[in-house]
């Protein structure tokens, strides 16, 4: 009985911790990325779409910003695909509207 005295205020207090965190904010490439305009139009975002997924390849690839010989332990930010990625949920892009490589 006395543990469960001792455990239920502890465990509200993780609680209330927990959902009061702070907001995450934003990177310089993600205010980047939300400063572009949304397309207007269908063909705009077409083209949107198949840009996002090429910048989406080449982030999660790694090919952007390195030359010569990879290192073994690259130092890139891991926030910039997710970044793209949800910018590409914003627009609405569908798998059919991706580059060839992405829609599987």
């Amino acid at each position: 009985m006395n543990i469960l005295w001792i455990t239920a205020p502890l465990l509200a207090a993780l609680f209330a911790a927990g959902c009061t965190s702070v907001p995450k904010e934003k990177t310089e490439y993600e205010k980047q990325i939300d400063a572009v305009p949304m397309p207007t139009t269908e063909a705009d975002r077409l083209v949107q779409c198949k840009n996002l997924s090429n910048m989406y390849l080449f982030e999660v690839l790694g090919a952007s910003g390195t030359t010569g010989v990879p290192s073994l332990f690259p130092s890139r930010d891991r926030l910039r695909p997710m970044a793209i990625y949800q910018r590409m949920v914003a627009m609405s892009c569908t798998r059919a509207e991706r580059q060839q490589w992405q829609a599987f």
